[in-house]
């Protein structure tokens, strides 16, 4: 018989909020993304949100234990999702002519 595993201590809070880094830099991408958008740079926002998602569907294939919060299905359902998302948004913002005046 094995000895059991030895307990680990619990995270402090700021070590949980930390762990969850692949969701707060998906985030501050679409916030950043956001903002640009709001300065009447309509392309180079809706680019950054959409690759900013598109990071997360990277992100998604990290082992599990390091995607915290970002995983909410299955592996290849939200890596799939979350590209095809973020590279549709990326590529809708390039297709939309822009305005002359």
């Amino acid at each position: 018989m094995t000895a059991p595993a030895p307990e680990r201590p619990p995270k402090t809070f700021v070590q949980q909020v930390l762990g969850q880094w692949p969701l707060a830099s998906v985030l501050v991408g679409v916030f950043v993304g956001l903002a640009v958008v709001a300065t009447s740079h309509w392309r180079a926002g809706t680019t950054l949100i959409g690759l900013s998602i598109t990071m997360g569907g990277f992100f998604r294939l990290l082992p599990q234990r390091r995607v915290g919060l970002l995983a909410v299905r299955s592996r290849p359902l939200d890596t799939l999702v979350l590209l095809g998302v973020g590279i549709g948004i990326a590529v809708l913002a390039w297709a939309v002519p822009a305005l002359r005046n």
